[in-house]
C-alpha cells in the first residue's frame, strides 16, 4: 500500500522540474526513486520517491553520509518510521498547485520596476529598487502541462508591500500566454500564506531526510 498523498506522476513532474530549473541533468530512476546529482557543498545528491514508500528503507540502509537526502510528498512521522535511527526526518515545505493561475497585472509601489525574461528553459522575474537592488525575484519552467514555479523570494526591507504577490502574477501571466493554466510549486511555511490567498491549494507535505551530520 502507498503512502502517498499525491499522484505519483505529479512527484516525478516535479522532479523534472526542479532539475531543469538548476540545468542540472533530468533524473535517473534508481529502484523506486528518482535520483538527481546536485553536486553542492549542502547538498550532494537527492533521491525523490514518487510513490512512497518504495525502496526508502533499502536506500537509506547503503547512505552512510550527510548531504544525501530523501525525499517524498508524505507525512513526516510516516517518512521517520521507515528509517534507522540517526536519520533526521522534517517536513521541508508543503506540495501545492493551483489549475488557475492568475493574470492579473502586476502592480508595484512607486521606484520599483519588473523586468522578466526566458533563460533557456527558465522564466526568471525580478523586481529591482530605484538603486537597482534586487527586491524579489522569482522563476518557473514549464514541463508536463505545468508551471512549475520556484525561488520565490522578497527582500527583508520589502515585505508585506506586495511584492511577492506581483512575482506571482508575472509567472502565471507568462505561463497562461503560453498556454498552461497550472501551476505547481513546494512552499515554504513563509510563502505558504502568499500561495493560499493567490487560490493554490496545500496538497501533500514535503518532507526531507537524510543523516545527522
Amino acid at each position: 500500500m502507498s503512502d502517498a498523498l499525491v499522484a505519483p506522476a505529479l512527484i516525478e513532474t516535479f522532479a523534472q522540474g526542479w532539475a531543469q530549473l538548476r540545468g542540472l541533468p533530468p533524473p535517473e530512476r534508481i529502484g523506486t526513486a528518482l535520483m538527481i546529482e546536485t553536486g553542492q557543498p549542502s547538498e550532494q545528491r537527492r533521491y525523490i520517491f514518487p510513490e512512497p514508500p518504495g525502496d526508502i528503507s533499502a536506500r537509506a540502509a547503503i547512505i552512510d553520509q550527510p548531504l544525501i537526502l530523501l525525499k517524498a510528498a508524505i507525512d513526516p512521522d510516516a517518512m521517520a518510521a521507515l528509517l534507522a535511527p540517526g536519520w533526521h526526518v522534517e517536513q521541508t515545505g508543503t506540495t501545492m498547485t493551483t489549475d488557475c493561475l492568475p493574470v492579473t497585472e502586476p502592480v508595484l509601489s512607486a521606484g520599483l520596476t519588473l523586468d522578466s525574461a526566458w533563460q533557456g528553459p527558465v522564466f526568471a522575474v525580478h523586481i529591482r529598487d530605484s538603486n537597482g537592488s534586487e527586491a524579489g525575484r522569482g522563476r518557473m519552467t514549464l514541463i508536463n502541462g505545468w508551471a512549475q514555479h520556484d525561488s520565490i523570494a522578497v527582500a527583508a526591507p520589502y515585505q508585506r508591500r506586495g511584492l511577492g504577490t506581483a512575482v506571482m502574477m508575472a509567472l502565471g501571466r507568462e505561463a497562461r500566454a503560453r498556454g498552461v493554466d497550472q501551476g505547481l510549486l513546494n512552499a515554504t511555511v513563509a510563502g505558504r500564506a502568499l500561495y493560499q490567498q493567490l487560490g493554490w491549494i496545500a496538497r501533500a507535505p514535503w518532507t526531507t531526510a537524510q543523516i545527522r551530520a
